[in-house]
């Protein structure tokens, strides 16, 4: 789990502003440096990486996106499969955050690696083509649904860090 992690601070290091500037279309401009925040803190804890990001990242994007890294934890330490492990973070993201399919969040991304099949690069392929149709949408969850047009034109940056999430995990599998 630590390459992983390490990887994904290296990636997100160099998405920060990409993502501060997305997030500043449909919010309030500061997902890049949250996510950095809380994958900073998850490669450098030494039991709980989830815990280490909920905690440094705060707030609700900080909650959900601890579900993904439980998640990829669990596959990982081998106690889950992947889809299934994606599949329990989506239940969880839904029920805390009352969002679906199509409202233009994280789960756009998500839902769609979950019926993936478990094949790491076709779970990243599918959270891209999720991410993709973002774009369309407009939101009906989170500060983008009371922007002026509800997004609609900018990719939700929630479902592209999920996506970016999942397609560092599948080129750690893929050197395995």
């Amino acid at each position: 789990m630590n390459e992983l992690l390490d990887a994904l601070v290296l990636r997100f290091a160099r998405l920060e502003a990409e993502l501060n500037q997305l997030d500043a279309a449909t919010g309030d401009g500061d997902h890049g440096t949250t996510m950095l925040k809380g994958l900073r803190a998850a490669a450098n804890a030494s039991d709980d990486p989830g815990a280490a990001f909920r905690g440094a990242a705060g707030g609700a994007s900080g909650t959900l996106f601890s579900f993904v890294i439980d998640a990829l934890a669990k596959v990982m330490d081998n106690s889950s499969t992947l889809d299934e492990a994606l599949k329990v973070a989506a239940q969880k993201i839904q029920q805390l955050g009352a969002a679906k399919l199509g409202d233009k969040t994280m789960l756009d991304a998500l839902l769609p690696a979950t019926k993936a099949g478990g094949n790491p690069k076709d779970v990243a392929a599918a959270a891209h083509t999720g991410m993709a149709t973002t774009r369309d949408l407009a939101a009906k969850r989170g500060r983008a649904k009371y922007v002026e047009g509800a997004g609609v034109g900018h990719i939700d940056v929630g479902a592209m860090s999920v996506t970016q999430i999942l397609a560092i995990y599948a080129k750690q599998e893929a050197k395995a």
